[in-house]
């Protein structure tokens, strides 16, 4: 595959592309029509996708992913402005789900497998080539198509790495859990005797050759988004217990272990890392526990619900804060409360709006704006733009049992629609004309309606292009950052 070679496009709409899965198609187009009357670009990309099939970005943007039948197609250019078209096949028959690394050097695809499966792991012969074939015992030849995980290089297209129905938990997806940052060096996997096996790829071997050594039952993991620190929600053996553990790859360096209050239910814990890896929030039904990643010796602090209920959670991208939607245990009202983190360790209590519509939060990529969203037919679609630092509305507005929202990486635009699980598509369906539960709207990031765009068919997938991986330099980046900060809509 060739490299990428990068034109110089800084102004304000040139790297904004919305990818939409519409019915049995997938189009990309420009978000640059927001102030014509024609209201939306043509799309400059479309393809039929199976109903089963997925579409996505890849995590830096520089490529567009479809999967089909039997196997995905990876599309780009080298320019991003033109040439879009097909870059590479990864054949894997009957795949179902796809997933690229963080640093997009690896594809991974699956397909669930079945108990009848042989249980077989093997090395391609095309990565075998760079490796001393000894280290590994294989068993070739096998069923290439029962295969059920394949790990595949993104550049050269090679497989490096099948599975048939190995030891790993295979129900929960993404199967392969890589760790954060660009360099795509180690992933984890959960298994099934609830432990865990940290893998490098220069080998694709267990770290120490097998899973790592813990005293007690793995429930879940979550990688720090920016780096190889492992977080691990344990049951105590034994106990009715849970504790956290931070753990430094590829060393096992225990950074810090914490028990969770007694009483909780382990199984309904859930971990949030704030985009940057600065703090980690464990959520539990009595409140949460808070890690100060950055800070010595990793202070602790915990937020009691007093009865509140949890709705949703949110942190501020690159920032202190985070958001909480609560209601109490008798009350129907909806309250939205903030937090800060700035002082070291320390949860401090910002405000707290009451009597809010919403069940879903959504943080402008630049921090401050917020979204209060009330998704789905209960709540009627209600957008309500919020400025924290200012503690006031700057916008109220409406889209008919919204059910998705989602920002574009500069945080100057934000598009909302319905979308209907792929599954529950209807080839042979006929919509109505204007139907306004098939178009999905983009505003300005006060929550000015910009345009929206009439589909003929249900929505089902929806995202903005991400950036900053190979296709957009760092002095690009920088560029536009400097763009944005002077300009507004």
């Amino acid at each position: 595959m060739e490299e990428f070679e990068m034109e110089e496009l800084c102004d304000g709409k040139t790297l904004d592309q919305l990818f939409a899965r519409v019915g049995p198609y997938t189009m990309l187009a420009w978000n640059d029509h927001w102030s014509d009357e024609e209201k939306f670009a043509d799309p400059f990309f479309q393809t039929a996708v199976n109903k089963y099939g997925h579409s996505g970005w890849s995590p830096l943007g520089s490529y567009f992913v479809t999967s089909h039948d039997h196997h995905v197609l990876i599309w780009g250019s080298t320019d991003y402005l033109n040439n879009f078209g097909g870059l590479m096949c990864f054949n894997h028959h009957k795949v179902q789900q796809f997933d690229v690394s963080p640093g997009e050097k690896y594809l991974v695809t699956y397909n669930k497998p079945k108990p009848s499966d042989p249980n077989v792991s093997i090395f391609f012969a095309s990565f075998l080539s760079f490796l001393d074939a000894k280290v590994f015992q294989l068993v070739l030849p096998i069923n290439l198509q029962g295969l059920w995980l394949k790990i595949f290089d993104v550049k050269s297209g090679k497989g490096i790495v099948g599975v048939n129905h190995g030891g790993v938990d295979s129900p929960q997806w993404p199967v392969i859990r890589w760790a954060g940052g660009k360099d795509d060096q180690f992933f984890a996997t959960l298994n099934k005797n609830n432990t865990i096996a940290v893998y490098e790829t220069e080998t694709f071997s267990p770290l120490g050759g097998n899973s790592l050594d813990l005293d007690d039952d793995v429930v879940d993991i979550a990688w720090s988004p920016t780096e190889s620190v492992l977080a691990v929600l344990l049951k105590v053996r034994g106990q009715q217990r849970a504790k956290i553990l931070l753990l430094q790859i590829p060393d096992k360096v225990k950074l810090v272990e914490r028990y969770l209050p007694s009483g909780i239910v382990v199984k309904d814990c859930k971990m949030y890392w704030q985009n940057n890896g600065d703090y980690l929030a464990v959520s539990m039904d009595s409140g949460f526990k808070f890690f100060s990643i950055r800070d010595e010796g990793v202070p602790t602090d915990f937020l009691k619900l007093d009865k509140k209920i949890l709705v949703a959670f949110a942190w501020e991208p690159s920032g202190h804060r985070f958001a909480l939607i609560h209601k109490g245990d008798k009350a129907t009202g909806l309250s939205v409360s903030f937090y800060s983190m700035e002082s070291r360790g320390k949860v401090t209590e910002l405000f707290t709006l009451h009597n809010k519509p919403a069940n879903a939060l959504f943080w402008s990529p630049r921090g401050n704006l917020i979204i209060l969203a009330g998704l789905k037919a209960c709540f009627g679609g209600k957008l309500e733009f919020v400025d924290v630092e200012l503690k006031q509305t700057t916008s109220v507005q409406q889209h008919l049992k919204a059910n998705h929202v989602v920002w574009d990486p500069s945080g100057r635009f934000v598009a909302t629609a319905f979308t209907i699980p792929q599954e529950k598509f209807d080839a042979n369906y006929s919509c109505e004309e204007d139907d306004p539960l098939e178009r999905f709207y983009v505003w300005s990031s006060n929550g000015d309606c910009l345009y929206f765009y009439q589909c003929d068919y249900p929505l089902i997938q929806m995202e903005w292009r991400p950036y900053g991986g190979g296709i957009i330099d760092d002095d690009l980046l920088e560029k536009r950052k400097k763009y944005l900060s002077t300009t507004s809509l």
